[in-house]
C-alpha cells in the first residue's frame, strides 16, 4: 500500500505489486472484498509491543503537528526516490526535480536536501525513522518534562485505571479495549451525558499517564 487518499467518495488506497504496477481501490474494498486478503509474515500489533501503533502516535498530534510529519515524509520520500508521493505513477508536475533523479547517488540527494535547513546527520536520523516506523517515526518525541497532563474528568481517570487495575496478572489487553470498557463503564455508573467522555487521543495520552502507575500494556504486570 503506497497511500491513503480522501475522496468525495469515501476513502482510497493507491496499492502497488512486486511488478510495480500500481492500481487504486476503495479502502471499503480493501477490507471486505473477497478479493483481497490481507498476507502478513507476523501477528500484528499488540498491547505489549515496545513501541506504540501508528494509528495511535499520529492521533496523538496536534493537526499542525500532522501536517509537520507528512510535509518531512514527502522530503524523505523525494530523497530516496525523487517523488514527494514515492512513486513515479503519482509523480507531481516538475517531479523529479534534477537534483533528486533517482540515477544521482544517495549522498548528492541528501546533500540536496540543505533546503530544510538541517544537517545531514539530522536528514539521515530521519530517513533510518521513516523506514522503520513510517510516518509515525517522524512525530515530535515525548521526552522527560515535556509530556502535558491530560484534561479529562477524574471520575473517567479514576475508572479508567479501575480497568486497568482488574486486568493485573491477566493477558494483556489492548489500549482500545480499556477505553471502551471505561466508556461503558463510566456511563452505566453516572448516567449518559453526566461525565464529558475524552477524545480517542485524549484517552491515549491518559493512558499513557496511568501507565507510569500501573504498568499494564508495555511495562510489564509484575508490581513490588
Amino acid at each position: 500500500m503506497v497511500e491513503l487518499v480522501a475522496t468525495a467518495d469515501g476513502n482510497e488506497v493507491v496499492l502497488r505489486d512486486g511488478q510495480a504496477r500500481v492500481r487504486r481501490v476503495s479502502l471499503k474494498e480493501l477490507l471486505f472484498s473477497g478479493r483481497a486478503v490481507v498476507d502478513s509474515d507476523n501477528p500484528g500489533p499488540a498491547g505489549s509491543d515496545p513501541e506504540e501503533i501508528a494509528t495511535v502516535v499520529l492521533g496523538q498530534l496536534s493537526e499542525p503537528e500532522r501536517q509537520r510529519v507528512r510535509d518531512r515524509a514527502g522530503h524523505i520520500r523525494e530523497v530516496l526516490t525523487g517523488y514527494r508521493s514515492g512513486t513515479s505513477h503519482l509523480a507531481l508536475p516538475g517531479e523529479p526535480r534534477p537534483e533528486y533523479t533517482p540515477e544521482l547517488s544517495a549522498e548528492t540527494r541528501y546533500a540536496a536536501k540543505i533546503e530544510l535547513g538541517i544537517g545531514l546527520r539530522t536528514l539521515k536520523r530521519w530517513i533510518a525513522e521513516f523506514r522503520s516506523h513510517g510516518e509515525a517515526g517522524l512525530a515530535p518525541k515525548k521526552g522527560p518534562g515535556r509530556t502535558q497532563k491530560v484534561a479529562v474528568d477524574d471520575r473517567w481517570s479514576e475508572t479508567a485505571l479501575e480497568v486497568m487495575v482488574e486486568h493485573t496478572g491477566e493477558s494483556k489487553p489492548s489500549r482500545t479495549m480499556v477505553i471502551e470498557r471505561t466508556r461503558a463503564r463510566v456511563i452505566a455508573r453516572y448516567g449518559p451525558d453526566v461525565v464529558p467522555q475524552p477524545s480517542r487521543a485524549s484517552a491515549f495520552r491518559l493512558l499513557a499517564e496511568l501507565e507510569r502507575r500501573h504498568p499494564l500494556f508495555r511495562l510489564g504486570t509484575k508490581r513490588s
